[in-house]
Parts: structure tokens; sequence; C-alpha cells
């Protein structure tokens, strides 16, 4: 139509097919701690805090090399991400323009971070020549297998079943801590907007279409916030 070879775009009566969002169900706090307190046995603690900190994607939070993480600043920088495809393993760009950022850490992350880069020096010097660093990312990877390899995103699935076995906790994806992520930040009465920087979403629609459900506690507070702006009484008396 804009050359003006055609009078009319008949596409436009095509009814587009509706899509059923499905609803997310984040671990609540409670679980949380629990899964947590588990996961310090872990290896790989380090990283099941970072998920649930940031929110950030497992293929982002694999992607992670040294030098994108400034602990004395708490802060990371998204570069990069891991995909299987086939049969290999690929470092990739972010979902989204967006994704590629800044990360503020929570102390408890660059604690658990500093504690995660001593370990992985001594799993370095305990495989000797079996270690296999990334030759494309000589900083070295965060969370790698134990002799120094790319860690198959998959292989988180089966680490978090397992987790969740033990800490008794109900079974979770790996992208449900994203979204866990999400719903703690809305209970702590986070913005949406805030909530949409930090995930790295397109568009602040697509983060409260997506959380609208676990709103309910912030939605409260803000209705009791206005009550209080107006000085009104238990009773509806203004005060």
């Amino acid at each position: 139509m804009r050359e003006e070879l055609i009078a009319r775009n008949v596409a436009r009566i095509v009814e587009a097919p509706s899509v059923d969002l499905k609803e997310v169900r984040p671990l609540d706090a409670g679980e949380v701690r629990t899964l947590l307190r588990t996961a310090q046995a872990h290896r790989m603690y380090a990283l099941w805090l970072l998920l649930i900190s940031t929110g950030l994607r497992r293929s982002e939070a694999l992607g992670l090399t040294w030098s994108d993480i400034d602990l004395s600043g708490g802060q990371l920088r998204v570069r990069r991400n891991v995909q299987r495809i086939r049969r290999e393993l690929i470092f990739g760009t972010p979902k989204t323009t967006r994704s590629v950022g800044t990360v503020a850490l929570p102390q408890g992350c660059v604690q658990a971070l500093t504690e995660h880069r001593e370990r992985q020096e001594l799993e370095r010097k305990v495989a000797g020549r079996k270690w296999q660093p990334v030759p494309e990312h000589p900083s070295g990877l965060i969370f790698t297998t134990m002799t120094g390899r790319v860690t198959d995103p998959r292989s988180l699935n089966r680490m978090l079943t397992i987790l969740c076995r033990d800490a008794k906790v109900r079974r979770v994806r790996v992208h449900d801590l994203r979204h866990t992520c999400a719903s703690l930040l809305l209970a702590q009465g986070v913005n949406a907007r805030t909530i949409m920087e930090t995930l790295g979403h397109s568009t602040i629609t697509m983060t409260l279409d997506t959380y609208a459900h676990v709103m309910g506690t912030t939605l409260r507070a803000a209705a009791d916030r206005m009550d209080d702006a107006l000085g009104h009484a238990p009773n509806g008396e203004i005060l």
C-alpha cells in the first residue's frame, strides 16, 4: 500500500488468534527462604540467590563473566546469554535491548558471589589440567561446571527439581524464579516501572499483564494510603 501497488490491505480483515496468558505461580517469601536455606550447601548457591534477587533469565546468568561484575560497586552488566542450539552451547545476545544493562546487586548477592569466586578458584586448583576455560571469555565465566566449562541451561532444571525436593517446597521451573523476584518486589511496594526496568521488559504493559494477579497486596496498600491521605478514620469520619 505504501508503494501504491494495491488499493487495500486484505490482511486487515483477518482476525488474529487470542493468546491465553498462563498464570504464573511464583514462590512466596516463606518458600523462598526455605529454598535458599537448603541451597546454601549447593555449589551454585550464588546462582540461585542471583536469579531470585535480580530476576535474570537463566541464559543471561550463565553468560556472565567475572569482567561483567563489579563486586565493590555492587552491580553487574548483562552482555550476552547462553543457549543450546541443537547439540551446541552458543553465546548470543540478550532477548531484548532492555535486557542489556546494569543491574544493582543486593548485599547478600555480593557476599555470595565473593564466596563463589573463592570456591571456583579452589575447584580450578583441584581440576588442574582438566580445567577447560572458555577461549572467547578469558576473564572466566562465573557459573561453570567443576572443570570450567559452560553450564548447560537445561541442567539447571534438574538441579532445581532436586533442590525443591530437598527443601520440601513445591516444584517450580527456573523461569519461575524470575516471576518470584517480581512478586517479592511488588509485595515490598516497588512500583511497576522499576520492576519493568529490573526485569528488562520491553513495555510496562507486559509487566502489568504478567503480574496483575499478584498485585492485590500493592493495590490494598494503595487504598489504605488514600485513606491516610484523606484523613479517613475506620468509621468513615474525616479526622
